[in-house]
């Protein structure tokens, strides 16, 4: 026989849990079910909280506020991308399906209604106390199509809250409702721990760890319509003795045992808040690590389950292609709030990275970051005594990272603060792992993310906030590719650094590779140009297509490939063609009759040899998301090209704002259609060499200008347009 339990319908109202009926399951249930709801206040305010009609207007009205307001900053393209994804304004299911519901509860008003007044958005009268009546509610009848969107959802680890003063809190907790009422739904990993070691458990720490999610839940249930709720008994944990190796580890110890007390809440927009305990087999209690829940319940939310000893398949669980019919959330963002914040960099002057290509640049990153912990006198291993990746083991980590001080069994740490971005790098990458390519990571301080967006005063400036710009436009608040000089700051400093935003990324090809033989070089005899339809590494028909599809023109190929034949300084590829720049070698016009001297080009610093962009292209469909143009446009200024590129651009070409943006500078061409742009200094200066004396008038500015008004255009429709 089984039994069947209902939760409460005003808090679980569709959780439905089947269970075998037997003494020991009947105790383990109602334990947790009571565990859950042992918080009388908190629970009160759950299960009795009703949402009026008015409240739900109010709702709506208040999102599109706020939507009106934040997508004034970011671009056209990122406010369609972002209504594309978030469609904030389709009915909720309960409201067209359950009519008679609403009309019960208009007459109603929850115990916790004056909070919805705390969202922080200015909306004049909106808010005045509302008068109830009566009057029957329309009934709207929607299409079976009309569906509602699949729950978004973020999933964020609040590292050290009990450092953080109540003003703080609250601002995150504000933060977290402005982006359910865009959309986003969230839930929330507490990590109390003040090393990167486990904690030393006992009844002080989990007092510290039960008080602060006590706050976090009374700000939250202050701020968000839906409330908040402490979930526990929803982990479990297993031993892995047995488990198969893998060369990417997708289990863990620590797992969603009890999905039924996660989904429902966040079905109905409240907010789960988590602490680091799971429960064993004989329902004990075990301290784990927050980035072991928070990996747990990416699984859980990504379909990945511990069903058999067979390696799951990581694609299909990647595009949400489950097996079972669970309504999974979308898992948008991975969120880690730490007050060191951002990923520390020694290439900025702002000392962090502000966007990270995972695909590209985890490798080196991690490296650097191992660097630094050695060179703050950590012992560290080779990397292939430990990898992060494929291990993983708290144990393996410790013996690769920490050192133990002598007088004392628990490691230690002349400066932690490498370590610990070292791992929320590791937790972010292999989370990203897991989930589809348009989901994102985003690591920042918990001030950052309490930056109040929209001010109370209408007069006063409204702040960014890094969290609300992201889900935005899905991108930094600083653009990777801007210019920028190295960081003036020691990187192992533990002083909060900018957020870093890390995408999965895509793979990035350079043809010559400058990491391995140095920036791009003249050819010569022992360095040949590339020849791009014969070059095996290249796939010329992707690349005609990529440039076709960036400029909205066909390329003419044959006459394309005879103008820049034995010029070509290399190429580069970002993921599977979308996105790439070809480069060429230039001679000005007015030295071409001349010889050109013996090694005159066997410097890139000639007027011989001009670095010229000759083609930038991305996909119209990786546009304005996922970081293409920054990925590739890092590459050609700072790894192939960093003493200085040239190139042009039609005057009426929308780019040339982000082309100025990144340019050193820029100028109209007299009498013609182009722009010109350049990233070196010095334009003004000669080449004054022995070997060129004939031309010793000549200076970057004239070669610069000759170069970019003589390209011919190479275009099937033969209209001489820019490239």
């Amino acid at each position: 026989m089984y039994i069947c339990r209902k939760f409460p319908v005003g808090g679980f109202g569709k959780a439905t849990k089947i269970l075998p009926k037997s003494d020991s399951t009947k105790h383990v249930v109602e334990t947790r079910m009571i565990a859950c709801f042992s918080n009388t206040a908190q629970n009160d305010a759950f299960d009795t909280r009703k949402v009026s009609t008015s409240a739900k207007e109010r709702q709506r009205a208040d999102r599109e506020q706020l939507t009106r307001l934040l997508k004034e900053s970011p671009g056209k393209r990122d406010a369609r991308n972002f209504l594309k994804q978030f469609d904030a304004s389709k009915p909720k299911k309960e409201a067209a399906s359950n009519p008679s519901k609403l009309k019960q509860a208009a007459s109603e008003v929850g115990p916790n209604e004056l909070g919805t007044t705390r969202t922080g958005v200015n909306l004049g009268n909106l808010y005045c106390p509302t008068v109830f009546t009566r009057d029957p509610l329309p009934e709207k009848r929607y299409e079976e199509e009309d569906r509602e969107e699949p729950l978004h959802l973020a999933l964020i680890k609040l590292r050290q809250p009990q450092t953080l003063d109540d003003r703080t809190l609250g601002g995150i907790a504000l933060t977290l409702s402005q982006m359910a009422q865009l959309g986003l739904g969230t839930a929330v990993v507490l990590d109390c721990a003040d090393q990167v070691t486990p904690p030393e458990v006992n009844g002080a720490y989990e007092k510290t760890l039960r008080e602060q999610a006590a706050r976090l839940v009374a700000a939250l249930q202050e701020y968000n319509e839906s409330g908040a709720l402490l979930t526990e008994h929803a982990l479990g944990y297993s031993c892995q003795e047995n488990q198969i190796p893998s060369t990417v580890q997708v289990r863990g110890e620590v797992e969603v045992k009890n999905s039924f007390l996660l989904y429902p809440p966040l079905d109905d927009g409240v907010i789960p808040v988590l602490l680091p305990f799971a429960y064993d087999n004989e329902l004990k209690k075990i301290p784990v690590e927050a980035d072991d829940v928070l990996l747990a319940l990416i699984r859980e939310f990504a379909g990945i389950t511990r069903q058999s000893h067979n390696a799951p398949d990581l694609e299909s669980a990647a595009k949400g292609d489950g097996s079972d019919d669970t309504e999974r959330p979308i898992l948008d963002r991975i969120i880690v709030l730490d007050p060191l914040g951002g990923i520390p960099s020694e290439n900025r002057s702002d000392g962090a990275h502000v966007f990270v290509n995972l695909e590209a640049e985890y490798h080196d990153i991690k490296k650097e970051l191992r660097h630094l912990t050695a060179a703050a006198g950590q012992e560290t291993e080779s990397d292939n005594a430990v990898s992060l990746i494929t291990g993983n083991l708290f144990s393996k980590f410790v013996e690769a990272e920490l050192v133990p001080l002598s007088g004392d069994t628990r490691p230690k740490f002349a400066n932690p603060a490498p370590i610990r971005h070292l791992k929320n790098l590791n937790v972010v990458q292999r989370a990203l792992k897991l989930l589809p390519p348009t989901s994102s990571g985003l690591i920042l301080t918990p001030s950052d993310a309490a930056t109040k967006a929209i001010p109370d005063d209408a007069r006063t400036t409204p702040s960014k906030n890094p969290l609300l710009h992201n889900l935005l436009t899905d991108k930094p608040m600083i653009s990777s590719s801007l210019p920028t000089s190295p960081a003036s700051r020691f990187l192992g400093s533990a002083s909060p650094n900018p957020a870093t935003f890390l995408k999965k990324g895509v793979p990035l090809t350079m043809i010559p590779d400058p990491r391995v033989s140095g920036p791009w070089r003249p050819p010569s005899s022992s360095n040949p140009s590339i020849e791009l339809a014969d070059d095996p590494r290249i796939n010329f028909p992707k690349l005609q297509h990529l440039i076709n599809d960036s400029f909205r023109r066909k390329l003419h190929a044959k006459d394309y490939l005879a103008r820049i034949r034995g010029r070509v300084a290399g190429i580069i590829i970002a993921g599977d063609y979308e996105g790439g720049a070809i480069c060429t070698w230039e001679t000005p016009s007015s030295l071409l009759a001349s010889p050109i001297p013996s090694m005159a080009c066997s410097t890139p610093d000639s007027p011989y040899c001009i670095p010229y962009l000759d083609k930038f292209a991305v996909l119209t469909s990786s546009q304005g998301s996922g970081g293409v143009s920054d990925i590739v446009w890092a590459a050609l200024t700072r790894t192939c090209f960093p003493a200085g590129v040239v190139w042009r651009s039609r005057t009426s070409n929308p780019v040339n704002k982000w082309y100025q943006e990144r340019s050193t500078g820029t100028w109209n061409l007299p009498g013609q259609q182009w722009t010109m742009f350049w990233t070196v200094g010095n334009v003004t200066e000669r080449w004054d060499q022995e070997a060129w004396r004939l031309n010793k008038a000549m200076t970057r500015w004239d070669a610069y200008v000759d170069v970019c008004s003589g390209i011919v255009p190479s275009w099937a429709d033969g209209i001489n347009r820019a490239d």
